[in-house]
């Protein structure tokens, strides 16, 4: 019972508190004048204006953005170098494979020549143990 009025009060005072909210009509006069902005028109942009912009930009920055242009060239200055030494590394990965894979079928070669000849020592031996047994 106490819970049914709660809820019937609780739903009485929202509807009275939204119409009271919305029974005033909106302003419209307060957002039709014009306030003027701040910040001044942009300007129409062409490819040729985009980088004198970025340099605007940059220079407007004074030295952090020194510290940006500094660090964008060494970045690509490292990672440059860091390419031509992945590459380096891969050809010579590449050589060393080769090299080893050559390697590897002679030491094949070896085991199996090894293995033969432990097969005819151990038929040897059991010939020269049944002629003695």
């Amino acid at each position: 019972m106490k819970k049914t009025l709660s809820l019937i009060i609780l739903t009485v005072g929202l509807l009275i508190g939204g119409i009271v909210a919305t029974g005033e009509p909106p302003n419209f006069n307060e957002y039709t004048t014009y306030r003027g902005s701040p910040h001044p028109p942009p300007k129409a942009s062409s490819a040729e204006t985009a980088v004198d912009d970025i340099i605007d930009i940059i220079l407007a920055q004074g030295f952090s953005g020194a510290i940006i242009l500094i660090l964008f060239f060494w970045t690509y200055r490292t990672d440059k170098y860091n390419r031509t030494a992945q590459e380096e590394n891969f050809n010579k990965f590449i050589q060393i494979s080769q090299e080893c894979s050559s390697n590897m079928g002679s030491v094949n070669t070896r085991l199996e020549n090894i293995e033969r000849e432990i097969e005819a020592t151990k038929q040897l031996e059991m010939l020269q143990a049944t002629r003695k047994g």
